[in-house]
């Protein structure tokens, strides 16, 4: 590539020479673009002709300016708009943003937008800040947040617990990232309840034959449920059937 471009140049020197000599011997615009124009038929130049038709530029040229922009952008980039930036055809900007992506591990090619680590570790950090305040965060809200896809997002992540987040994946649902806090408040206060449930100190019954279904019905809140049905009836003399189901 680098003889490509020491090509450019020489004809650039050899164009600017021929400009400054007598009239005679000066080459049109037209037969500048007629010489580079061969050259690249007969593949001894490899350019790029930009969509304003003012300039040409080398693929290797390109693949440095989608870099640049990657970087000036944080680490994320939309292949349109590099297309906009760089001011070639789109087929190119896709050819060598694959290009760029099997070379370097660091870019990922998601959804029409290269990504690199740079910007994946910022995201960790944000849901690392958002976990430890919270003590959970699920997949899906994140995958609004930054418009990414869910098996893309927990992957990035799951390689970055325990060093930028501070967390870990649920292995029985993998949409949830959780702190051992976070499990500890929640097994305390469980154990709380059925202490005081066991105990007798707080009076009430366990219904539901599945664990996930159980519910906690306190005395109090059965009490006051009779009274209200053993009150209407007496003043109505009629129970609905939205009055035995609440």
């Amino acid at each position: 590539m680098s003889a490509d471009w020491e090509e450019i140049r020489r004809l650039a020197a050899d164009f600017q020479r021929a400009q400054l000599s007598d009239s005679v011997q000066r080459l049109s615009e037209r037969n500048c673009i007629e010489i580079v124009s061969k050259l690249i038929a007969e593949k001894q130049l490899d350019v790029v002709h930009t969509l304003d038709g003012k300039e040409y530029i080398t693929p290797s040229q390109i693949s440095t300016e989608i870099g640049d922009e990657l970087q000036v952008r944080g680490g994320r980039v939309n292949i349109v708009e590099l297309q906009q930036v760089v001011n070639v055809d789109l087929t190119h900007i896709e050819s060598r943003a694959n290009e760029l992506v099997r070379v370097d591990k660091n870019v990922q090619l998601v959804l029409g937008q290269l990504v690199d680590n740079n910007y994946l570790d910022q995201i960790a950090e944000e849901v690392n800040d958002k976990l430890q305040e919270a003590g959970q965060v699920t997949i899906s809200e994140l995958c609004k947040t930054y418009d990414l896809p869910g098996d893309f997002l927990t992957e990035s992540l799951e390689l970055r617990l325990g060093s930028l987040i501070q967390g870990k994946i649920d292995q029985n649902n993998k949409g949830v990232i959780y702190t051992e806090a976070f499990v500890a408040r929640h097994r305390a206060r469980i154990r709380g309840l059925f202490t005081a449930i066991t105990s007798g100190r707080l009076k009430g019954t366990v219904v539901g034959g599945r664990q996930d279904k159980a519910v906690f019905i306190p005395d109090i809140y059965a009490r006051t449920q009779s009274n209200w049905i053993d009150a209407f009836f007496k003043q109505n003399g009629y129970l609905g059937n939205s009055s035995l189901l609440c």
